[in-house]
């Protein structure tokens, strides 16, 4: 029975905090966002989860490629999940158990062949100007906009949410490694294959302004240029 990988899902008081702590000790950001009060770290082979407001207690999570089948051949042996996914579904799924001293285990399917694709997707928007703090002022004031500020080290950009605290936009500061961003509404587009689809880009007329790196040293964010000039970012899915 093959468990698939295993991390640890945190909950926590103050994910800013949380993340400082855990990147001094050498994790970086991989998936997740800070706004939502959800982030998953990686070290080497060790990944972790953070999540403030969530769940009352720590989590092992283990992400096998078929839960419905690991869910199955627990329960065979008398193992009762707490939470139990549907059997008779497809794609992803998760159940939940506890073991003999109350702890709680996850098992989140991560299947990239049954997951849904995200591609096509525009996931998120946001405004990058030279003086961030009187347009976060405008919006508030204009559509009723909260801001909360994300740090970026030694300055502040901002996720704007609405009244029921859904994250809608960003507005950051023109400086750092935004300093050469368009200024201007940026839509960043999910894709699930960064390399076809540059390769399309360039192919159909496009430009390609921008490309960012992970540490693995594959592009996970690409500003581009449409034929039309109008400039949009890929984000890999």
């Amino acid at each position: 029975m093959n468990l698939g990988t295993f991390s640890v899902s945190l909950t926590v008081k103050d994910i800013k905090a949380s993340r400082e702590f855990y990147e001094k000790l050498g994790f970086k950001k991989i998936h997740g966002d800070e706004s939502q009060h959800w982030l998953i770290l990686e070290s080497g082979e060790a990944k972790i989860g953070l999540f403030q407001g969530m769940f009352e207690q720590n989590i092992m999570t283990f992400n096998p490629r078929d839960a419905r089948a690991i869910q199955k051949n627990l329960k065979a042996q008398g193992i009762v999940p707490t939470l139990e996914a549907d059997e008779t579904g497809t794609g992803q799924t998760h159940f939940m158990l506890a073991d003999p001293d109350g702890n709680t285990l996850l098992f989140d399917q991560h299947d990239p062949e049954l997951m849904p694709k995200p591609n096509g997707k525009i996931s998120w928007v946001d405004l990058t100007i030279p003086g961030a703090e009187a347009v976060r002022d405008f919006y508030q004031a204009v559509v009723g906009w909260q801001p909360e500020g994300l740090s970026m080290g030694d300055y502040e950009d901002y996720v704007m949410k609405r009244d029921n605290g859904d994250a809608v936009a960003g507005i950051c500061w023109k400086r750092d490694a935004n300093a050469n961003v368009p200024s201007g509404w940026m839509v960043y587009i999910t894709v699930s294959d960064m390399d076809a689809a540059l390769e399309q880009v360039k192919a159909k007329g496009g430009k390609v302004r921008e490309i960012r790196k992970d540490d693995k040293d594959k592009a996970y964010m690409v500003y581009i240029e449409d034929p039309a000039g109008a400039v949009c970012a890929l984000f890999r899915g």
